[in-house]
């Protein structure tokens, strides 16, 4: 239902050779994927998705965005792009007649907080875990997915930080923010409805494809299958559970992309247990049974392998230039 068609998959020349920090060297614009991406998401169309009375998801935008209404004013769960926050704005006031009171950021990317000058500058107040506003206070480097990214304005930072669970009450739904231990980055959160039992994870969850391990934030697979498992007793088999990026699904759907990741996790230990070295355990497909359903995307088996190994630390990164 939200499954957008965005195409990010690779250029034909990219990764044909492998930089010494085991990463490939890409054909990107350049400013890399932030370029391509943003390149991607200008045109995608906006689907928008009721997934419960009061809550609706937007995709095509960037990152999944979650808007919830509520007696004290409508809560956005990630902003996506600015390019595209006014289409985004019209859709939730259209869809909740008010636009933004409340900013949740789910982390620091940002195809998840691009837009959040433009909701801030109409009024929004901008919440999220503190190491999210620490990332966008200052430049960042993503070596593994050649990401270079220039601090965001002041406005664009969260106003009220935190590193442990808050509630917000916004009348007819207790919003519970949940901070998490460094798993995709060092300032990752999850949002639980508890009236509307919907969970939205950023991209803590990707639904069908690898997800991105930002090993320069701190990421890393085994906090990815950490941060699943502290969150899967929160649900239960009604609940909706929104990604960032993908489809909303079900706990079921959940506990798919927990196993995948153990699995490759597991592969990935005995070849390290075995004194394999880095291209050996590429070469190996650690991820090659999940690749037909998880690795259509941008983020092939074997890039995602790296990243779980640079998570790992056992790939160094370089140096921005």
């Amino acid at each position: 239902m939200l499954d957008t068609p965005v195409n990010l998959s690779r250029p034909a020349a990219m990764n044909k050779t492998v930089t010494r920090d085991g990463f490939p060297t890409h054909s990107f614009p350049k400013d890399g994927l932030v370029a391509l991406s943003r390149i991607a998401y200008e045109s995608t169309p906006l689907l928008t998705a009721q997934i419960r009375s009061g809550v609706i998801v937007l995709a095509g935008a960037g990152g999944n965005v979650t808007a919830i209404a509520g007696s004290e004013g409508c809560t956005i769960v990630d902003t996506g792009y600015l390019s595209r926050a006014a289409e985004i704005e019209s859709e939730i006031t259209s869809a909740h007649g008010r636009p933004p009171r409340w900013v949740i950021n789910t982390h620091w990317h940002f195809d998840h907080t691009d837009g959040n000058s433009a909701f801030a500058a109409a009024g929004a107040t901008i919440l999220g875990h503190a190491q999210c506003r620490a990332r966008l206070s200052t430049d960042q480097y993503v070596p593994s997915l050649s990401w270079r990214i220039s601090a965001s304005p002041r406005g664009a930072w969260p106003m009220v930080t935190f590193d442990g669970p808050i509630t917000l009450d916004i009348g007819t739904e207790e919003l519970h923010l949940l901070p998490q231990a460094p798993a995709h980055t060092d300032g990752d959160l999850a949002v639980f409805l508890a009236s509307a039992n919907v969970l939205v994870m950023g991209d803590l969850f990707t639904h069908r494809s690898y997800p991105v391990i930002d090993e320069s934030s701190g990421g890393s697979l085994r906090g990815m299958i950490q941060a699943v498992e502290r969150l899967l007793p929160l649900i239960d088999e009604e609940t909706v559970v929104v990604p960032g990026h993908g489809a909303a699904t079900d706990r079921t759907g959940l506990v798919a992309f927990r196993d995948m990741l153990r699995s490759i996790e597991d592969r990935i230990l005995v070849l390290i247990e075995t004194q394999r070295e880095i291209p050996e355990i590429t070469a190996a497909r650690p991820t090659a049974e999940f690749d037909s359903v998880w690795g259509r995307g941008y983020v092939t088996g074997a890039h995602f392998t790296r990243m779980a190994l640079a998570g790992m630390g056992l790939i160094n990164a370089p140096a921005a230039q």
